[in-house]
């Protein structure tokens, strides 16, 4: 038996092995029976073995790494994929931008939905009236014989039915029928319902404009991230909308349109044509509704011309403020006499030609400043040519055909033979209004149109005196309803009488007004128009006129919208005293 192995001053211990290496004087291995070829036989087949354990370990290292790549991460790629095929991210599917008002809320945006549609290769003919039959019973609002057509085509993609809802495609999923599949797709819809349609307009099933802000910016919406911020505000626009559906059916009017603009940067700040319709179902809307009257009906607006015939006559010289003008009745033709409504029969300032709304005086006034003069200015004034704004639904203006002739130039002035639209007549009087300077109107914020020059129509100081005319309208003249304590609105009425297949409709008006707000100082321009308003008997005395409807509807709105745009009322220290009594408070 072997002796313990220790060192050689018998205290230091050896593990097993260690005594292999401690060699004796003769060069043998102390304390071992092994020669020296057996100890070299040995250390090669210890090397030998830590090599096959090398190897062994690099194919265990190697074969898990393969094994995790196949189980953990294949697996996670092929789940993010499938999960991006069920439920795509929205940058991918939506491809139209938003369009949003100047402050940034949504008027219009994309939804990610889904579209069923069928391979009908995969159909047997036997089956087609079995799986129409069962996709009519899953998915309602669909008719049997439309969608055994379709499956009937010979074609591989057929579309079934467009903007399933979740629990839609769910059910036709459980159905099990390999023909159907499902398309990725996108759908416009409108936050704000009916309360912009006329403006933003629609799109089609191909996500396409068709109308409006849509059609109008097609390609910058589709190929731009950033949504297309429009001038309006949501709240004045809402706030306009009920006031004038409310007074369209007090008056028991037909239809009616309603215009605010800023008479300085001629931004709009809402439009409304009623009726209107819902954008986000088209389809269901009548011609009446989808009829944008603020941009694409041209009209006579009869005595709200005297506005602009009134400044045409200041700025060429032709009368001075304090100047009389006849107001007795003036033969034309043999077949035409101008008349007023209220007949004076006596010389009236050009102040009191607009307080009394003078058709007589304002056609004298029309007289002097001749026909040449009345088109430069008219044509100045936007008036001759189709608006310049974001919308393709504008239509061209009704011009005289024989403007040359006496009648033509003296009805133009009092606001006959000729029609514009609603926006061509509140983009006109904001010009007129705000210093004499004449910019294009514009649904966007910023109005790109003030990067150049405006056209000079009026002069400061006749501008000036504009503005004082129109205050005296709604102080003393037919303008009162629409006064609102503290705005200092100035305006003018309007009473047209309607046509039809070319003749007059004596017992039809069209009632409209323009007003302006602070009249010293405008910021805002409201322009209202009711179609064939009726007379209320305790409220109008039966009158269907301007001052007794259009007016006090634009009254309505200014004292609705004027906080809501900052402008706060401005009231005299008598006026403040009266207040103050009404509540029981002492100044």
């Amino acid at each position: 038996m072997k002796p313990p192995i220790f060192s050689m001053d018998q205290t230091q211990f050896y593990y097993p092995g260690q005594d292999m290496m401690i060699k004796d004087s003769a060069g043998g291995i102390f304390g071992s029976d092994y020669s020296n070829e057996q100890y070299k036989e040995l250390e090669t087949g210890r090397t030998r073995l830590l090599f096959v354990g090398v190897v062994f370990a690099f194919v265990f290292l190697l074969i898990s790494a393969r094994l995790f790549e196949f189980t953990v991460l294949k697996e996670n790629t092929a789940m993010a994929a499938s999960k991006e095929y069920q439920t795509p991210s929205l940058s991918s599917v939506i491809k139209r931008a938003d369009i949003t008002d100047r402050e940034g809320t949504v008027l219009a945006t994309g939804l990610p939905v889904v579209n069923l549609y069928s391979d009908n290769s995969k159909i047997q003919p036997e089956d087609i009236d079995t799986i129409a039959a069962d996709v009519v019973r899953t998915i309602s609002g669909l008719s049997y014989k439309t969608v055994r057509e379709r499956l009937s085509r010979n074609s591989r993609f057929v579309y079934i039915k467009r903007n399933l809802t979740p629990k839609e495609q769910y059910e036709i999923n459980r159905l099990g029928y390999p023909c159907f599949a499902f398309e990725n797709g996108e759908k416009r819809v409108y936050p704000q319902g009916r309360l912009f349609s006329h403006i933003l307009g629609v799109v089609g099933l191909d996500n396409q404009g068709l109308s409006g802000i849509e059609n109008y910016f097609d390609d910058k919406l589709l190929n731009k991230n950033e949504p297309v911020k429009l001038s309006v505000d949501s709240g004045v626009q809402r706030s306009v909308r009920k006031i004038l559906e409310d007074n369209i059916r007090h008056f028991q009017a037909d239809n009616g349109t309603a215009i605010v603009m800023d008479v300085n940067t001629f931004e709009i700040i809402a439009m409304v044509s009623l009726p209107d319709f819902d954008p986000n179902d088209f389809s269901e809307s009548e011609d009446k509704e989808a009829f944008n009257r603020a941009t694409l009906g041209v009209y006579e607006f009869g005595s709200v011309f005297k506005i602009i015939n009134t400044a045409i006559a200041l700025e060429t010289g032709v009368v001075e403020l304090q100047d009389k003008i006849d107001s007795s009745p003036l033969r034309l033709t043999a077949h035409k006499t101008v008349k007023d409504f209220h007949p004076l029969n006596r010389p009236l300032s050009v102040t009191e030609i607009m307080v009394h709304s003078s058709n007589t005086a304002s056609a004298r006034l029309g007289l002097e400043i001749g026909e040449n003069r009345q088109r430069e200015y008219f044509s100045r004034l936007g008036l001759l040519e189709k608006s310049d704004i974001e919308l393709p639904e504008i239509a061209s203006p009704l011009i005289p055909k024989y403007w040359k002739a006496q009648a033509t130039v003296a009805n133009v002035a009092y606001g006959y033979g000729i029609a514009v639209t609603p926006l061509q007549v509140l983009n006109a009087v904001s010009a007129i209004v705000n210093g004499g300077t004449y910019y294009p109107a514009s649904f966007l914020s910023p109005n790109p149109h003030l990067t150049g020059e405006g056209t000079r129509v009026v002069s400061d100081k006749n501008s000036a005196l504009m503005r004082q005319v129109l205050r005296a309208v709604v102080e003393e003249g037919s303008g009162k309803k629409a006064d609102v304590k503290g705005y200092n609105v100035g305006g003018k009425t309007g009473t047209a009488e309607m046509t039809s297949n070319g003749k007059w409709q004596t017992n039809k008006v069209r009632a409209s007004f323009v007003a302006v707000f602070p009249s010293d100082k405008p910021k805002y321009a409201v322009l209202v128009m009711l179609e064939d308003p009726k007379g209320i008997k305790e409220e109008t005395y039966g009158f269907r006129t301007a001052g007794w409807n259009a007016a006090k509807c634009a009254g309505e709105i200014i004292a609705n919208i004027g906080p809501q745009l900052g402008v706060l009322p401005e009231f005299t220290e008598e006026e403040k005293e009266n207040l103050y009594q009404k509540v029981g408070l002492n100044l």
